[in-house]
């Protein structure tokens, strides 16, 4: 993971807190989700009911945190080795190999241009 996307996540700090006055009211939270078993066999999150915008907002603050805060998680993150890719994602694979976000985009684009070279160096 590139040194400067950990530098901007962490430089910030813990939020300031805020005046009672200056807080807005909330709603009461909604229930967490729960798990469900998808078709495939596989375990699905499910939320109570669907989620307008800020409460879509708040499922993804809400994941991103646990994310950040989860040392086992965070270890996980990786950044794309594709040429000029930003993305960064969370690598589930089975050996913790996974070396780009897409095999079909960006590991695609890594070994044609590997055989590119090879040919070139065969044609030499």
């Amino acid at each position: 993971m590139s040194p400067s996307w950990s530098a901007v996540s962490w430089t910030r700090g813990p939020p300031t807190p805020r005046s009672p006055a200056s807080t807005p009211s909330r709603s009461p939270p909604r229930p967490p989700p729960w798990a469900v078993r998808a078709d495939d066999g596989s375990l699905r999150r499910r939320l109570h009911t669907p989620p307008g915008c800020p409460g879509l907002l708040a499922v993804i603050a809400r994941d991103a945190l646990e994310l950040l805060t989860d040392p086992v998680a965070r270890a996980s993150l990786r950044q794309c080795e594709g040429d000029n890719c930003p993305i960064v994602y969370l690598d589930t694979s089975r050996g913790r190999r996974r070396r780009w976000c897409s095999s079909e985009v960006c590991g695609n684009r890594e070994r044609v241009a590997r055989h590119r070279r090879r040919a070139a160096l065969a044609r030499a």
